[in-house]
C-alpha cells in the first residue's frame, strides 16, 4: 500500500531579510535575473495584497488527491509559504475554504498552487493570500495515500526546494535560493531608490532617452514640427 512521503520541514531564518523583503518589488528583481519567476498564470487572487514572503513548505499531489496537502498545511509553521505542485492537473481545486482557514489560523504567509482554487468568496473573507491559476468548482478528494511533502517540486515552471525563499505580490511569484537571495534583494532595493529619483526627473520634463540611452540623442526639432516644416517647403 502506498504511503505519503514526508520529510521534516527545513528550518530557515528569514529574519535578517524581513525589513528589506517588506519593501522590495519582485519586478525590480526582474531587472537583474531571468530565473525563479513563476509563469504569469499563477496570479494573486486577493485584491490589495502587498508583499508576502517566507520559506517554502513544498507539496506534490496528483490530480484528484489531497491527503498530503492536509498534512502539509497542518505541519507548516508561522510565516511559511505553502507551495503546491499539481503534477500538471489544471482542473481540480485542492485549495478551498478549510485549507485556507487552517493556513490562516496557523499564520502561514501565503499559499501558492500551480492550479485552481475554490470557495473564492469564503477565502477572500478569510484573507490569507492565495496565488493560483484561477478557480474551479471541481475539487480534489481523499482517494489514496499518494503525495510528497518537503521534497523538491516544480510550480509555475520553476524548481522549488524546501526552504527556498518565496516572494509574491500583485506582479507574481518568485523563488529565490538562499545563496542568491541577499545580493538580489539588495540590488533591487538600490534600483528602486534610483528609480524614485528618476521618476522625479521625468516629472520635471526629462525623457527616457535622456535618462537611459543618451548615446542616441534626439533631433532638436520634434518629429511633428519637422514633418510640418517639410510639408510647407514642398507646397511652396
Amino acid at each position: 500500500m502506498a504511503k505519503l512521503r514526508i520529510n521534516q520541514r527545513k528550518p530557515v531564518n528569514t529574519g535578517r531579510y524581513k525589513a528589506k523583503l517588506e519593501q522590495v518589488s519582485i519586478a525590480a528583481i526582474g531587472h537583474y535575473s531571468e530565473f525563479g519567476f513563476m509563469h504569469p498564470r499563477i496570479r494573486c487572487m486577493n485584491p490589495n495584497t502587498g508583499n508576502v514572503f517566507g520559506p517554502a513548505v513544498t507539496v506534490r499531489i496528483p490530480a484528484q488527491e489531497s491527503k498530503a496537502l492536509h498534512v502539509a498545511v497542518s505541519m507548516a509553521h508561522e510565516g511559511d509559504v505553502l507551495v503546491i505542485d499539481r503534477c500538471g492537473d489544471v482542473s481540480h481545486a485542492c485549495v478551498g475554504e478549510m485549507v485556507a482557514l487552517c493556513a490562516s489560523v496557523r499564520k502561514l504567509a501565503a499559499i501558492v498552487v500551480d492550479g485552481p482554487m475554490t470557495d473564492y468568496e469564503e477565502i477572500m473573507e478569510i484573507g490569507i493570500p492565495i496565488f493560483a491559476a484561477g478557480t474551479s468548482p471541481l475539487t480534489t478528494k481523499f482517494i489514496e495515500d499518494s503525495g510528497e511533502i518537503n521534497f523538491d517540486i516544480s510550480c509555475g515552471g520553476v524548481p522549488v526546494h524546501p526552504g527556498d525563499l518565496i516572494l509574491a505580490d500583485q506582479n507574481g511569484v518568485l523563488v529565490l535560493r538562499e545563496f542568491e537571495a541577499e545580493e538580489l534583494i539588495n540590488t533591487a532595493i538600490a534600483d528602486q531608490d534610483t528609480e524614485a529619483e528618476e521618476r522625479e526627473e521625468v516629472l520635471q520634463g526629462k525623457t527616457l532617452q535622456q535618462l537611459y540611452v543618451p548615446d542616441y540623442p534626439l533631433e532638436r526639432e520634434p518629429f511633428a514640427a519637422t514633418f510640418a516644416s517639410d510639408l510647407i517647403k514642398e507646397e511652396s
